[in-house]
């Protein structure tokens, strides 16, 4: 059956409130806009347009220092430069998605408002309580698919550039789903030491980083930024070396500010820290499992390129290529789908409404030659 909200009428509000929702995604979209929120994967990545394949291919970048050119005569042939051996990336794109039931006691509350009498509220007013009803199925659907799309990014990132998903770790109701982006073992680097407070006085964190940011210079790789946990991050602000060059022998028992770190770290030419906080949760067995996910691998510092690093590939979904009679459709960009549907007696079902996310996406990390794993913890 159709979704309910397509049923809905305000007699003064002349509006599809399907409608208002494919202009808000369509508007998004055109802006270049994030909707709700900023995730890593609009930060950090472009998006194609979707394809019919369900393979992806992608050109991975290659970081090597320039040739000069060769200086010849008026009239002697061009010399060729290898093309140092660009790599193709080849990848299934995995789908992703999940739907969520309009609970009865929130059916209840919409049809209470929509009953109420015109003198208690206004058409606007009902429309509004109705429309943040809409918008908050819509947006748990929405983010949920760009959250695992952050999981595998994050995931590869800080993990030698591997994501895995299994159904006993981080995808209890999904399938065995891994991509390796093929990130160079000279970029996997491990620290002397274990960044741990029994060896904090043996360690001098500007030292070692700087170390790591000269080595890759010289191959003609430049970062960005150094993502690390919030944990790794409250370690390094206040390890003994970092205060004393911070703030001098005779205040280093004093508390180091984010501000002062970022102006060190450029004193040192090293970029600044992101913090990476991603968490969310997962279900088994229809229920909330209690321990939250991190896809991020906290023993890690990650330097990274500045800006984007890669692009989403999308496909179409089945249900844009053979939409199913009586479903709600909505485009939400770059190839997800938002599938609202009204279930009752006619289906064996108690009386609800779906909301339905799909997409069918893989991000890509082209430039994962650029990208360094510095292990500073859980060195054996």
């Amino acid at each position: 059956m159709d979704s309910i909200f397509s049923k809905i009428n305000f007699p003064t509000i002349p509006v599809d409130l399907l409608a208002t929702l494919r202009i808000f995604f369509e508007m998004g979209t055109r802006e270049n806009k994030v909707l709700f929120e900023q995730t890593y994967i609009d930060r950090w990545f472009t998006y194609n347009l979707p394809q019919m394949d369900l393979t992806c291919e992608a050109i991975m970048a290659s970081y090597k220092v320039r040739f000069m050119a060769s200086v010849i005569g008026n009239e002697a042939a061009t010399p060729l430069r290898p093309s140092d051996g660009f790599k193709t990336f080849t990848e299934e794109i995995p789908r992703m998605g999940h739907k969520f039931p309009m609970s009865a006691k929130k059916l209840r509350k919409m049809l209470t408002i929509l009953e109420a009498s015109s003198k208690r509220y206004t058409d606007q007013q009902k429309f509004n309580e109705v429309y943040k009803m809409l918008m908050g199925d819509t947006k748990e659907a929405y983010l949920g698919c760009k959250d695992t799309a952050d999981h595998i990014v994050l995931q590869a990132l800080s993990n030698g550039g591997v994501a895995q998903f299994t159904p006993t770790l981080n995808n209890p109701d999904g399938k065995i789903f891994k991509v390796d982006y093929l990130m160079p073992e000279q970029n996997k680097k491990k620290a002397p030491k274990n960044w741990i407070d029994d060896n904090k006085n043996n360690i001098n964190p500007f030292e070692e980083l700087q170390a790591i940011k000269l080595e890759f210079e010289q191959a003609g790789i430049t970062f960005g930024e150094m993502c690390v946990s919030p944990a790794l991050y409250a370690w390094i602000i206040s390890a003994p070396a970092v205060k004393k060059a911070i703030l001098g022998t005779d205040k280093s028992g004093g508390v180091v500010t984010d501000a002062q770190l970022r102006e060190t770290l450029s004193q040192y030419d090293l970029p600044a820290f992101t913090k990476i906080v991603k968490r969310n949760a997962i279900q088994k067995d229809g229920k909330r499992v209690a321990n939250l996910i991190n896809p991020w691998n906290d023993n890690n510092i990650v330097f990274k390129p500045a800006g984007t690093i890669g692009e989403v590939q999308p496909a179409f979904e089945d249900n844009e290529i053979i939409p199913e009679p009586n479903v709600e459709y909505i485009d939400a960009g770059n190839g997800m789908r938002v599938a609202k549907w009204q279930v009752g007696e006619s289906t064996g079902q108690q009386a609800g409404e779906y909301t339905q996310a799909s997409w069918r996406a893989l991000p890509i990390i082209t430039d994962i030659a650029g990208v360094v794993n510095y292990q500073v913890r859980g060195i054996q």
